[in-house]
Formats: structure tokens, C-alpha cells, sequence
């Protein structure tokens, strides 16, 4: 196949999800340097390997709480995983 305009074939116009633009922003970069200076470490397990910021009350639902710093904690990324908000589970 032929590339036209040169453009990859799975361009699709400029649109870049909303969430990608939000978690790329300045905004997020520094909620996630406040949670892990705060908490250093897993608050489950204790490890300080692979640590990944995680929201307590889901990203997608609660728009007003992304950059709350008390909705934040630092997971390891294996007891992120075990979270019911980790990854496309289903959010309540």
C-alpha cells in the first residue's frame, strides 16, 4: 500500500485521547513527584521498586480529584496490579 500525504496508515487525524494529554501534562508530572516524595515507597508492601502512582478514586470517574494529592498513593506494580482500578477493569 501507498502512503498518502505521508502519513502512516494509522493516522487518524491529530486526536490524541484526552487521558494521553492529561497524564503527558505538567500538571500530572508534578501530582506524581508530590505522591512518591510523600510516600517514598509501596504503602502496601513496602518496596521501593517499580513504583507507580496510583489514583485512590479512579482517574476516569472523578475528574475533580486527578491532581488531588490526597487521592494519591505509591504502589509497587505488583500490588498496583491488585487494585480494582488498575489497568480496563471495571470502576465503581
Amino acid at each position: 500500500k501507498r502512503v498518502l500525504e505521508g502519513r502512516h496508515f494509522r493516522w487518524k487525524g491529530g486526536i490524541t485521547p484526552i487521558r494521553k494529554k492529561i497524564m503527558a501534562s505538567v500538571e500530572y508530572r508534578l501530582w506524581r513527584k508530590s505522591v512518591l516524595e510523600r510516600d517514598k515507597k509501596c504503602i502496601w508492601c513496602g518496596s521501593d521498586r517499580n513504583l507507580h502512582a496510583d489514583h485512590i478514586k479512579p482517574f476516569a470517574i472523578y475528574p475533580e480529584l486527578r491532581f488531588a494529592i490526597d487521592n494519591g498513593r505509591i504502589l509497587c506494580f505488583e500490588c498496583h496490579k491488585k487494585t480494582n482500578t488498575y489497568g480496563n477493569k471495571v470502576q465503581s
